[in-house]
């Protein structure tokens, strides 16, 4: 148990990259997969800008980019005319579009990080039960020769995707249910108009119909076939079924060829209300499942696993309690609700029959897309780079214009317009911001993303836009590096031009200020940003007393961590 302290079952987008994540924080995982090898259809297709930014902290997005397609826009129309256009050109992120890439090619990106860490898939290896105890949970493995293995380790992940045995060991509800529509879907060589950089959408009166590009020049297609019919299944869909749902659809000049996959299904929503009981934890489809609108579906399960990981890691390695591990439900429960109510709203009002509310709902479909800000709104939510945690339990901050105590600490006080500014900034919760910098070592500008890749929590310490004094924030990087210098790297953010420090640490140089009025640092200021790239806490003025406070709330004391 103390070699693998952690039983990752499923080997999808979401355990993969659990275990990948985990061994690189350095905790072995063991990864069971009852499937016999990786599946070979393109299944979930779109990865958002959110998710390659996390891919891109642990050096693998760029991978994942060059087998895939680059979706910069989404439009749809109806009768013949678009009566939506929404591009994501605009996106406050390194990698503002879509990429639309088969599910096999993920899942081959993120197998190669596990392996790269040491990690490998057990397949055709299925969990059967499991029983906790004081000591660990004891987990009844069916090994691919039929014989039985019991394995006891400290903690297990369910990935193991909408009919968990994970979440069914431990009697969890799945609370939710079925749509009505049934839905045809299938990967086509599609000759066309349209453009191939762009997700279209049709509403027909028949229903909706979606077609997003993918790699090798073929195209998936999505249409609703309506409520499925009494009786025994219908026979499986052919291309015939293709050509004749582009016809309804509208869709102008459309040849199909060459299919390879066709296929009928249907949607549910559901979601657990316990995303951790006791030592067992669920994450990615086996927490929640929900229509594919807006294609969020892999990226919530791959974010599950970001958020889990760093946490588990810091509790197994001694260096936080078990209580940091009950703000994971918090925080992905939340996000789990809006997504699903979120694709519910769309995936109703997309399958609409009666012909009134269609065309009210076409009416205001086309009068909201023309509101920059509802643009904005949808392509951030849907994107991911909305997310925040601002109501979890282990962010915080410190926010005085007046700063009174009875032991003064040093720091400069802000002015009104300083205060607001930083009001203006990613608050606790928020994901943080990228911007371009420099370190002194080198000339070459550089992606804050990219200086922060690591393990550890990120301390950013401002010196403030019209400060070059870092005297004060040198002595907190240090007091924090004596205490906690395994746990969070310091780096002093300066201007270009500023006097050299004797800083031993990390310095990030502010060449444009860019950085500086992206985070509202009118005034010395500090940020902590957390492994999984969101806001842990911040404080203006940069008072070390109120970090100390919620660096003791996420970890252990010094003297109670584990060596």
């Amino acid at each position: 148990m103390g070699e693998t302290p952690v039983l990752v079952v499923g080997a999808g987008p979401t355990g993969l990259m659990l275990a990948g994540e985990l061994a690189r924080h350095g905790i072995p995982a063991r990864i069971v997969e009852k499937s016999e090898r990786p599946a070979l259809t393109s299944r979930a297709i779109g990865v958002h800008a959110r998710t390659l930014e996390v891919l891109d902290q642990i050096g693998i997005a760029d991978d994942l980019i060059a087998r895939g397609v680059k979706v910069h826009a989404v439009s749809a129309f109806a009768h013949g005319k678009k009566i939506v256009g929404l591009s994501l050109d605009e996106l406050d992120s390194p990698f503002p579009f879509v990429l639309a890439v088969p599910q096999t090619e993920t899942e081959a990106v993120l197998r190669g990080h596990v392996e790269k860490h040491g990690g490998r898939i057990e397949w055709s290896t299925e969990l059967v039960s499991l029983e906790q105890g004081e000591s660990g949970v004891v987990a009844l493995l069916k090994r691919p020769d039929g014989s039985s293995e019991s394995f006891l380790t400290s903690w297990i992940v369910g990935c193991d995707g909408a009919h968990s045995a994970v979440r069914h060991a431990l009697g969890l509800s799945f609370e939710g249910g079925p749509y009505d529509e049934t839905f045809l879907l299938a990967d086509v060589h599609l000759e066309s108009d349209l453009a191939r950089d762009e997700f279209n959408g049709f509403l027909a009166e028949e229903g909706p119909l979606i077609l997003f590009p993918l790699p090798g020049g073929l195209t998936r297609l999505i249409a609703a076939l309506g409520p499925a019919p009494p009786g025994p299944p219908p026979p499986e869909p052919v291309i015939e079924d293709v050509r004749a749902a582009l016809a309804r659809a509208g869709v102008p000049r459309a040849e199909v060829r060459d299919p390879v996959w066709i296929s009928r299904f249907r949607i549910h929503h559901r979601l657990v209300h316990e995303y951790r009981k006791g030592r067992v934890f669920l994450a990615g489809d086996a927490a929640h499942i929900h229509s594919p609108a807006g294609g969020q579906g892999m990226n919530t399960g791959i974010q599950d696993a970001e958020n889990l990981a760093w946490k588990l890691a810091l509790v197994i390695r001694g260096a936080a309690s078990e209580a940091l591990l009950d703000s994971y439900g918090i925080e992905r429960h939340a996000i789990a609700l809006g997504v699903v109510r979120g694709t519910d709203v769309a995936t109703r009002a997309a399958t609409l029959r009666n012909p009134v509310a269609q065309a009210l709902r076409n009416h205001l479909a086309h009068f909201l897309a023309g509101l920059e800000v509802v643009r904005q709104r949808i392509a951030r939510t849907v994107s991911g780079v909305a997310l925040s945690y601002a109501n979890s339990p282990i962010v915080g901050e410190h926010r005085s214009l007046l700063h009174a105590t009875v032991t003064r600490e040093k720091g400069s006080e802000p002015s009104l317009g300083d205060w607001l500014d930083f009001g203006s900034g990613p608050g606790p919760g928020s994901r943080a911001l990228d911007a371009h910098v420099s370190v002194p070592a080198s000339d070459e500008p550089r992606r804050l993303f990219r200086v922060l890749r690591g393990t550890r929590h990120s301390l950013l310490l401002f010196v403030g836009a019209r400060s070059t004094e870092s005297g004060h924030l040198e002595e907190i990087a240090r007091s924090i590096e004596r205490t906690h210098g395994d746990l969070v790297s310091p780096h002093l953010v300066v201007h270009a031009g500023s006097p050299p420090t004797p800083f031993g640490g990390s310095t990030i140089v502010d060449r444009t200020s860019e950085l500086h009025h992206r985070y509202g640092a009118g005034s010395e200021c500090l940020y902590l940003v957390r492994p999984d790239g969101y806001i842990g806490y911040r404080s203006q003025p940069a008072l070390e007393r109120g970090l100390r406070a919620h660096l003791d709330a996420v970890f252990l004391p010094r003297e109670r961590r584990s060596p």
